[in-house]
């Protein structure tokens, strides 16, 4: 309710490692909910009651307005890409939308205008057997409080609203939480008191200063009241849970199956257990800002009649509680008792689960710190792939140790030739060393090349030297 704008400013990944797991959906969590600004309408979530850098865990982003028609709030991490694409595909450095709150209806308001002894209907929402305070309370908080009064006005009134909520998806459609399409139904109930008083002010004339006359200056004294909001989660005709809150209570609180939360200032919410603790903090957070009963009174706008309408005497001011309940279609048939389940009642976690429809996927992937250094360890990895992969294709030439054989490192991929090592003085240590001979050049080291052509010239004198005997012989 209300104006929703953001100028969706990203608070920026946490500088702590808690913001890289997230909760389990079903186990009972604590969070702390804190405005990013004063004019922002975006909020920081952290872990536990402590609302610091060190617990810094996920954020609240509300994007539109109510009269696009394409207001939401969605609940995110900072988990930026997963599988190398971003998982918001409006913008790349927003993080995974867990759950989505999107807003397709305005408030619709009734009021009714009590005077005189009349009766109306008494407005009924999803809870019973709770009435409001009596007209003298509500008079009593208007100031002034003087029997001098010109008039008087009382009016009742009631709004009706609703929120699709639904756990979010990727751009690759992938559900990161499980659970239902649902829709939080909002009822609220409440009172208006306008006072209205008079005073007699005279008329002079300019150039004498002489009194010519006067008329009656009238001034109206209003104040609104939200006596209850009444909450109905369903899915379809299926009724999850149904809480409330008291409206009129400096400290708003609310206590039912799926969450407890108090706001005083900062939100405190703690989920139960069986249930997704995120849709628990998304509830708490819509019931806290645009379902708070300073957002209902905002958007009320009492219409008041003329100050000096239904004024024909005393007894035709306003006066008494006169309402009554209905009977017939116009009451919810699931109405409940509300000194009766005074915190709400819901079905309970495991119905929910196995209602048609429940997605029971929870897929989570590890995040990175930094895009850029993911996709240099996808490079490396995919370039290591390829490497080990044409290793396994080409032979491998198996190095002859010889006596050093079993100190050898072991070789992968096949063999293709032995090639015979030798020896070299290490220039650093001065030690004879075990060097293969090189076949990237294709010419053996120096050393080898003087043994070879020592053994050539050796081979070419006895070659020349059996000559000499053979022609001797002849």
């Amino acid at each position: 309710m209300g104006a929703c704008f953001s100028c969706c400013s990203d608070p920026g990944i946490p500088d702590n490692d808690i913001w890289r797991h997230m909760p389990p959906p079903d186990k009972a969590e604590t969070f702390l909910v804190q405005s990013c600004g004063m004019f922002s309408k975006d909020y920081n979530i952290y872990k536990g009651d402590e609302a610091d850098e060190e617990h810094r865990y996920m954020w609240m982003n509300k994007e539109g307005d109510w009269w696009s028609g394409q207001a939401r709030i969605d609940i995110e991490n900072f988990h930026l890409k997963t599988d190398g694409e971003p998982n918001n595909p409006d913008d790349e450095k927003r993080g995974q939308v867990l759950w989505r709150s999107k807003f397709t209806d305005t408030p619709q308001f009734q009021q009714h205008l009590s005077w005189s002894k009349g009766c109306h209907e008494r407005f009924l929402g999803f809870f019973d057997g709770y009435e409001s305070d009596e007209d003298d309370y509500y008079y009593d908080q208007v100031s002034p409080n003087s029997s001098r009064l010109f008039n008087k006005f009382l009016i009742k009134f009631s709004c009706h609203t609703s929120v699709k909520i639904a756990p979010g998806k990727t751009n690759k459609g992938v559900n990161f939480r499980p659970g239902l399409d649902l829709t939080l139904r909002v009822f609220s109930k409440g009172t208006a008191v306008r006072k209205v008083t008079r005073h007699w002010v005279q008329e002079r004339d300019p150039e004498t200063n002489e009194v010519t006359g006067g008329h009656w200056n009238y001034n109206c004294h209003d104040r609104e009241f939200v006596d209850w909001i009444e909450y109905k989660l369903v899915k379809d005709d299926i009724c999850i849970a149904v809480w409330r809150c008291q409206g009129m209570e400096g400290r708003s609180s609310w206590d039912c199956p799926i969450f407890s939360a108090t706001k005083d200032g900062d939100l405190n919410v703690q989920t139960k257990e069986g249930w997704d603790p995120l849709l628990g903090l998304m509830l708490a957070h819509l019931c806290a800002t645009e379902y708070s009963p300073d957002n209902v009174k905002s958007d009320f706008s009492p219409d008041w009649p003329p100050h000096n309408h239904y004024r024909f005497g005393r007894s035709n001011r306003p006066n008494g509680m006169h309402w009554y309940a209905p009977e017939g279609d116009d009451r919810d048939p699931e109405i409940i008792n509300a000194s009766a389940y005074e915190g709400g009642i819901s079905i309970d976690a495991a119905m929910f689960q196995a209602i048609p429809g429940y997605e029971r996927e929870f897929h989570f992937t590890n995040p990175y710190w930094d895009v850029e250094e993911a996709e240099a360890e996808a490079a490396a990895a995919e370039a290591a792939a390829v490497a080990a992969e044409e290793a396994e294709k080409t032979p491998m030439p198996e190095i002859d140790w010889g006596d050093l054989a079993s100190t050898a490192p072991p070789v992968s991929g096949a063999v293709l030739t032995k090639v015979p090592a030798h020896m070299e003085t290490d220039p650093e240590t001065g030690l004879l060393v075990f060097v293969p001979i090189s076949f990237a050049e294709l010419t053996p080291p120096d050393a080898v090349e003087d043994k070879v052509e020592d053994e050539i010239e050796v081979l070419i004198e006895d070659s020349d030297d059996e000559g000499s005997d053979d022609d001797e012989k002849d």
